[in-house]
């Protein structure tokens, strides 16, 4: 049996699939289906633990949460699924690795880590991770000129290609300066994970200061810092997981708070999708 955060999850994610409500009642029913008969009570007291769990989400991120609850019924309520950053960690997180594409994983995702996190750090953004390559980044020389116009006293660049063709073991930087143009600045490099079976491998793959000392000629000079991100809920033996000495992480609920919205492109892929989450069990 999946724990109460999960079965919400699902709850959530049929709800908005089906277009339709979901009731204390229906929810009670098909735990029923998955439980002993010799658990009478259990069906019951599960399904108002998660009412309880999805009224508590609906509180601690307002508008940024998708779905209204009066504690008998779950609504989906946001006009557009591409809008919601929720519903795009939902998809993330139950949706067979099959149906989630490197688009997924890595552009979009990361694009809503970077945007959550710059709106908690400030600064400006600017994803470095792979595939990093876009209209306005052709090369991975342009990509490199771009931080050093972030971080100056960097010097020039050393490498004129991506390591092996992907990246320095980061996704994402923000640097946050003062009008003096001068060192100390703040320096954040994030890393995402999308696997719930593999999340705990991600978020160090190289050292911080591996794409500074590996890029260019000389030291950033600034504070460094590193965040975590992944797109579902963490619960605090996840946290301790994570826990390195001047590391953020970011679950579901943090990106939501600082990132409500989600890319639009992201809404073809949730509306594919559409069957599968109809699927997704509660047991």
């Amino acid at each position: 049996m999946k724990e109460i955060p999960e079965i919400a999850d699902a709850v959530e994610f049929r709800t908005w699939a089906s277009g339709q409500p979901c009731t204390f009642s229906s929810i009670k029913e098909e735990l029923e289906a998955g439980m002993s008969d010799d658990d009478e009570d259990g069906p019951e007291k599960r399904a108002q633990e998660i009412m309880d769990e999805i009224q508590a989400r609906q509180l601690l991120l307002g508008d940024a949460y998708p779905f209204d609850c009066d504690g008998y019924k779950v609504e989906f309520r946001a006009p557009a699924a591409g809008t919601s950053t929720y519903l795009f960690c939902l998809g993330l997180s139950l949706l067979p690795p099959a149906e989630i594409s490197n688009e997924q994983r890595s552009v979009q995702f990361e694009t809503v880590a970077m945007n959550a996190a710059k709106a908690f750090f400030g600064g400006t953004e600017l994803r470095i991770g792979a595939p990093w390559r876009t209209d306005d980044t052709p090369t991975y020389e342009v990509l490199l000129d771009k931080v050093a116009a972030l971080i100056p006293n960097l010097g020039p660049r050393t490498r004129n290609a991506a390591p092996e063709g992907g990246d320095c073991g980061w996704d994402v930087l923000i640097v946050k300066g003062f009008k003096d143009q001068n060192f100390p600045r703040l320096i954040v490099l994030g890393n995402c994970a999308t696997g719930r079976t593999d999340w705990m491998k991600k978020g160090m793959e190289a050292a911080p200061r591996y794409f500074f000392d590996s890029s260019f000629t000389t030291d950033h000079k600034s504070v460094l810092i590193t965040f975590f991100a992944v797109p579902f809920v963490m619960d605090d033996d996840a946290r301790k997981r994570k826990l390195y000495d001047q590391t953020i992480t970011f679950d579901r609920f943090r990106l939501c708070e600082h990132a409500p919205l989600s890319p639009a492109d992201v809404a073809g892929w949730l509306e594919a999708a559409r069957p599968i989450a109809l699927g997704v069990s509660f047991n």
